[in-house]
């Protein structure tokens, strides 16, 4: 189901338009300031997912070398920066690109960003220490290749940190699904396709309609089967991700949940 996607749709097209009209992560008007990237970074780590500093353990690669693929407006990535990294991003979005740029260069920080499509790195075999792509691949046709070219680029015991939604999620089965698509009748209105676009802020699943794809943690694992080790894990579950079942769920009972019905499932693969 979540696998399936319609070839003739431009699928990077799509992606393109939702991330030019609505950037990742942004917060409020966009003032392209530093006071802008420092409320999208509080936004993301304090408010949305205090769980994600610690998990993708920006603080582990000083004076390692790090490439981002789908580096947004480079929220993640100035994680790394300050932290010692030799930072290097690909995106495919010019918005974000230019976006990432000012908050690297607000900062008194360097990376080398990169319009470009992870399909086709344009970087040397065996270069990276780390490659870190979050809530990205699960938007383009091509993820098996994208994780292709992040293992060529890999060091040998290089690991790649990706992140991608969770097909088993109280998110996805509930709110979406049971809520939004048949409760709301909007699967009936979009196709399965739109509805899950319209996860996406902005999206509206008929006009706008990025390509959403969801994994399982056996899926996720398989994919990744060229490395030599793979650990998953999932991450991020509220209250309001059981839709109006949420009545029925007691506030205690959701960080129990979250390993198994979080949104995002994360795999560490060491090459």
């Amino acid at each position: 189901m979540a696998g399936h996607v319609k070839e003739s749709i431009d699928w990077k097209q799509q992606a393109q338009a939702q991330w030019n009209a609505a950037p990742c992560g942004s917060v409020g008007e966009i003032t392209e300031d530093l006071s802008y990237f420092l409320e999208v970074e509080r936004n993301r780590y304090d408010e949305y997912a205090p769980w994600m500093r610690e998990a993708l353990e920006f603080d582990r690669w000083d004076g390692k070398e790090v490439l981002e693929i789908g580096f947004g407006q480079g929220t993640d990535l100035v994680q790394y920066a300050v932290n010692g990294a030799r930072c290097h991003g690909v995106d495919i979005t010019e918005r974000h690109f230019n976006l990432a740029r000012r908050n690297f260069e607000v900062r008194g920080l360097e990376a080398n960003l990169l319009l470009q499509d992870a399909a086709n790195l344009p970087f040397e075999n065996d270069r990276f220490d780390r490659v870190h792509s979050f809530g990205v691949l699960h938007h383009t046709p091509d993820t098996d290749r994208c994780f292709a070219e992040a293992h060529r680029v890999l060091k040998p015991g290089g690991e790649f940190l990706v992140g991608m939604y969770h097909r088993w999620s109280a998110f996805h089965l509930l709110s979406m699904l049971l809520d939004r698509g048949l409760i709301d009748r909007a699967i009936f209105r979009l196709g399965y396709d739109g509805l899950l676009s319209t996860v996406e802020e902005g999206a509206d699943g008929i006009r706008i309609k990025p390509l959403v794809k969801l994994y399982s943690p056996r899926q996720l694992t398989r994919m990744l089967r060229a490395f030599d080790r793979v650990s998953v894990r999932i991450h991020h579950l509220e209250k309001t991700h059981f839709g109006r079942l949420r009545r029925l769920v007691p506030s205690s009972l959701v960080p129990r949940l979250e390993s198994l019905l979080g949104w995002y499932v994360i795999a560490v693969a060491v090459k």
